[in-house]
């Protein structure tokens, strides 16, 4: 055949490690094209992104395939021109390279048949892939008060960070939406809460890290995530779920049928006449022995007095009167990431009394203005109506009120600044102290 005689040029890279054999290599693009997925073309050397494409048609007697851009690129290859292709199958990345042989049509293009298809993980652990129908959610805020939010759908999750389709992006600061586009996201940029909700039998994990990676795909803004640390049962439940889903990495390639492999005939059927002779089938690929399951990472030992702090943190009642979602959210996975687990909300005057009423509050930290209304305005409403009278008011404030500072002198709450508002050193010594967790 005119196509094989592609295969047996001598390269310098023969003696590296990959899938070589032409029939393979046919399967692997047919599998490609049946799936309809798609793979990232890149120009060796070229700084810009890869841009999406899905294979368009694969010649055999002419040793080529045609590729459809989705968009037009910035850049396109020219004859001649060598062009690396990643694409995802059977849960684990390859590359192949190929050498462009013209332009058929406007965004097509026609490329030689590769020589070669190698392993191409870009990380040293597995991650789990997530479907349309598991609604694994991402919420990513860069800071309290300002820089950029983000939240979507969970595309993948490993130990060492995660990716996600941007659904939503609103500035934090002005809680105005915003497009989601490439230039939100820079890489480095530290995100100061990364949740991740509704992964099927994983609890919420509330995280931090930096943006790794940002793109525009065919199917919108995806961005790459970098956990700075994942330790305790958050790491424990992210092993679980690799090892319960993510496909066993053996070396070697998986055997794959050809598309125009036609189906042996049944012995002595009509369409046979006589008996054909027995076909050898071909030989399964080796099968390598099974890694050793990942171990669990050794308890965490807190000394006695840890623990009673803990506890202590534990059995404490909060709640979070913020208008804003996000700031309270943001809030509310702080103090939990702190040790306190009895956090409730409330988004404004109402939803606050009705909390008031209904729980036994050991503390009320709200903003200055909620909605409509102020701080006073609610603390009085609640003190008429004799609701959470032994709770202690810590109010952030964000501009100067006499009002507010008389009733801070008074006693009648703690007034803490806003913005800058440090988490660390200002508001959780404070709430400790307020509410009797100190020493």
């Amino acid at each position: 055949m005119a196509w094989f005689d592609v295969f047996k040029k001598p390269t310098p890279t023969d003696t590296a490690p990959g899938l070589r054999d032409p029939e393979q290599i046919l399967a692997y693009l047919e599998c490609l094209f049946r799936l309809g997925s798609e793979l990232l073309m890149h120009l060796p050397g070229d700084s810009l992104a890869p841009c999406p494409v899905v294979l368009d048609e694969i010649s055999e007697g002419k040793g080529t395939f045609t590729i459809r851009l989705r968009k037009q690129p910035a850049r396109e290859p020219g004859k001649g021109m060598p062009t690396e292709f990643w694409f995802n199958l059977d849960g684990l990345r390859f590359l192949a390279r190929a050498e462009c042989v013209g332009r058929p049509s406007p965004l097509k293009n026609e490329f030689r048949l590769p020589e070669c298809i190698s392993h191409a993980e870009r990380r040293g652990g597995g991650r789990v892939r997530f479907n349309l129908r598991e609604k694994a959610q991402v919420l990513a805020l860069e800071s309290l008060f300002e820089g950029t939010g983000l939240s979507g759908q969970l595309l993948n999750l490993g130990r060492g960070g995660c990716a996600f389709r941007v659904e939503k992006a609103i500035d934090i600061r002005s809680d105005k939406k915003l497009t989601p586009s490439a230039s939100l996201v820079r890489p480095g940029r530290e995100v100061g809460l990364i949740r991740l909700k509704e992964i099927p039998k994983v609890p919420l994990m509330d995280l931090a890290g930096v943006v790794s990676h940002g793109e525009t795909r065919s199917e919108g803004l995806v961005v790459g995530l970098a956990f700075s640390s994942l330790k305790g049962h958050d790491a424990l439940a992210v092993d679980r779920l690799l090892v319960a889903r993510v496909p066993k990495v053996v070396p070697g390639f998986t055997w794959k049928r050809r598309q125009s492999e036609p189906d042996l005939p049944e012995r002595g059927s009509a369409a046979v006449g006589a008996a054909p002779e027995t076909v050898a089938p071909p030989e399964p690929p080796p099968v390598a022995a099974e890694p050793p399951p990942i171990p669990e990472p050794p308890p965490i030992v807190l000394s006695e007095a840890e623990t009673q702090r803990l506890l202590r943190r534990c059995s404490r009642q909060i709640l979070l009167v913020m208008e804003d979602n996000l700031e309270r959210e943001f809030l509310a996975a702080w103090l939990r990431s702190e040790g306190f687990s009895g956090i409730q909300g409330a988004w404004g005057w109402l939803p606050a009394l009705h909390k008031a009423r209904n729980e036994t509050l050991d503390l009320i930290l709200m903003n200055q203005q909620v909605g409509p209304n102020t701080a006073l305005e609610i603390l009085d409403s609640m003190r008429g109506n004799r609701l959470a009278d032994q709770a202690r008011v810590v109010v952030l404030k964000k501009q100067e009120d006499v009002r507010l500072t008389l009733a801070a002198k008074a006693g009648r709450l703690v007034l803490v600044p806003a913005e800058p508002l440090d988490l660390k050193e200002v508001l959780l010594p404070c709430l400790e102290g307020l509410l009797g967790l100190v020493g």
